[in-house]
């Protein structure tokens, strides 16, 4: 088991992929303005037909400042890039 912080949710995504050609089990997780810096590389991954999880805490997307609010502003910018979207009630 190896856990990696990377500086952005760019560079997560970048590592993912580059993990998952590379045969590993892999997983990341993120939210709202994160998930729109992984758009590029979900394109990639779904493309590739590489096996992944995304773990995704829908929420809004900021304007003027941070937004903590739920919403699947996020999720919804997601829906082109090849992705199963499955969604939950609760956290629980």
């Amino acid at each position: 088991l190896s856990v990696t912080e990377m500086q952005s949710e760019a560079g997560a995504a970048g590592a993912l992929h580059g993990a998952l050609k590379a045969g590993a089990f892999s997983t990341t997780f993120t939210a709202s303005q994160g998930l729109l810096l992984m758009i590029p590389n979900m394109y990639k991954i779904a493309g590739e037909l590489l096996p992944c999880v995304m773990h995704v805490a829908a929420r809004a997307l900021a304007g003027q400042a941070l937004s903590i609010f739920g919403d699947h502003s996020d999720v919804m910018a997601c829906r082109s890039t090849g992705w199963a979207q499955l969604a939950s009630e609760s956290v629980e």
